[in-house]
């Protein structure tokens, strides 16, 4: 047996109450072994058992090791939002303002250059000034496009967090262990962009 665990011997475990039980043994599921990656009791996991040998640690350790990496995946969520946020309320009206003020600066340069010539140019000043609009309107679909993806995404990781918390609200120690593949496979590709 590893050093992660004491031995446990017969009846040995604690944890609350009655639980899901060995089918084997009949005991209750107080230990995890990490070699099979799943709970066992005190029976497999003592001397005679069929985790004889395996790295053996208490369910509860386990369970508290699978929080930690809950919370620090949550944590890690809120600072993508927070990040996100901040992006959305800082650089997106920048970028809207230059647009804004480098449309009129074309403007003004426009009308400028064209007005000794407006009886001969009119249709070249009009040509102009739609070419310059057609390019604002083009910064400002951008921008809203760039609201709503990430308003989106916001709101992905807004629903991710929110489903992790309500894990670790409502599992408990055995349902959280036998569904640590699939909260974080899950979680993983959302997070990793």
């Amino acid at each position: 047996m590893s050093a992660e665990g004491a031995e446990p011997g017969p009846g040995s475990g604690s944890g609350p109450g009655p639980g899901p039980l060995c089918p084997e043994h009949g005991q209750a599921l107080s230990w995890f072994c990490g070699s099979e990656r799943r709970p066992v009791c005190a029976a497999c996991a003592g001397l005679g058992g069929r985790c004889r040998g395996h790295r053996i640690r208490r369910a509860e350790e386990r369970a508290e090791e699978l929080r930690n990496k809950i919370v620090d995946q949550c944590e890690r969520l809120q600072l993508q939002s927070a990040a996100i946020t901040k992006y959305v309320a800082d650089v997106l009206p920048g970028k809207n303002q230059r647009a804004v003020s480098m449309a009129s600066a074309a403007r003004e340069l426009v009308i400028q250059r064209l007005s000794l010539v407006r009886s001969l140019c009119e249709s070249e000043e009009q040509r102009l000034l739609e070419q310059v609009h057609g390019e604002e309107e083009r910064a400002h679909q951008s921008i809203l496009t760039q609201r709503v993806h990430w308003a989106e995404a916001l709101q992905k990781l807004d629903t991710i967090r929110t489903g992790l918390v309500g894990m670790l609200t409502h599992l408990d120690d055995l349902q959280l262990i036998q569904k640590e593949q699939e909260i974080f496979e899950r979680h993983r590709g959302h997070t990793d962009r």
